[in-house]
């Protein structure tokens, strides 16, 4: 494993090389949306997924962080026009100037519904004639398979509010949530005494890469990103995270 990430070491720094100089001393500013636990704490600008990429950038020796907070849309927008220099995520496709990193960590998107019901969803049909709750572009990270059967679903919504989702699905007020298994699991501990839910598997997890408009920031990142998997730091903040959000 440690000759394995020497390799990678080695080939980024040779790569790296042949990139653009880049100012480490340079501001970077990580667009990222409003705060989605477990992964994005705006208050303390920490996280599973944003504690990593601030990690590996101090790891490769950038230090001036600016964190700034924005719908989807709007952060798109300001990757696409220099506006920022890294996107946490992106619900675009391969673009010209967009380069994505290495993953940085994994998604699992599942679908969720209260046992006391007894459905049975193992696969997309399972949704069929159900109200369904689903995380925002969620049509747009999803495998097209589940954005081409939206219709036959008695009602489909998208929200940015998360918590709402795991509050309306146990009040049942929807029939089936879509969204990542930590986050649900970070609000629905929070519940004094949350109803018994089951949990479907219907997605393949999502590898999330950082997105950056400059190729040799994105060279970069890779380096400091595979240096915090040598030094332990990178399980150590995943760890963290998932106590939080007390995956069971």
């Amino acid at each position: 494993m440690k000759y394995y990430l020497y390799c990678i070491l080695m080939w980024l720094f040779i790569f790296s090389q042949n990139a653009v100089a880049i100012n480490k001393e340079r501001e970077v500013i990580i667009a990222a949306s409003a705060s989605i636990p477990p992964y994005v704490f705006a208050k303390t600008d920490s996280g599973i997924h944003l504690g990593l990429i601030k990690a590996a950038l101090k790891a490769n020796g950038f230090a001036n962080i600016n964190v700034q907070y924005m719908s989807n849309k709007r952060a798109e927008h300001q990757l696409h026009n220099k506006g920022v220099d890294i996107l946490l995520n992106y619900a675009g496709r391969s673009s010209p100037g967009i380069y994505p990193s290495k993953p940085v960590l994994s998604y699992e998107n599942v679908a969720i519904t209260l046992k006391r019901n007894k459905y049975n969803i193992d696969k997309i049909e399972g949704m069929f004639n159900k109200n369904v709750l689903a995380f925002q572009n969620a049509t747009a990270y999803l495998p097209s398979i589940f954005k081409s059967n939206v219709k036959h679903f008695s009602s489909y919504q998208e929200v940015i509010n998360q918590k709402a989702q795991v509050d309306k699905l146990l009040k049942g007020w929807v029939d089936v949530i879509v969204l990542d298994k930590r986050i649900f699991y970070y609000y629905y501990n929070q519940h004094k005494s949350p109803e018994a839910v089951q949990i479907y598997t219907l997605f393949p997890k999502a590898e999330r890469p950082a997105y950056f408009n400059n190729f040799s920031l994105a060279t970069e990142f890779d380096i400091g990103l595979a240096l915090i998997k040598q030094n332990g730091t990178y399980k150590r903040i995943v760890d963290e995270g998932q106590t939080h959000s007390l995956i069971k």
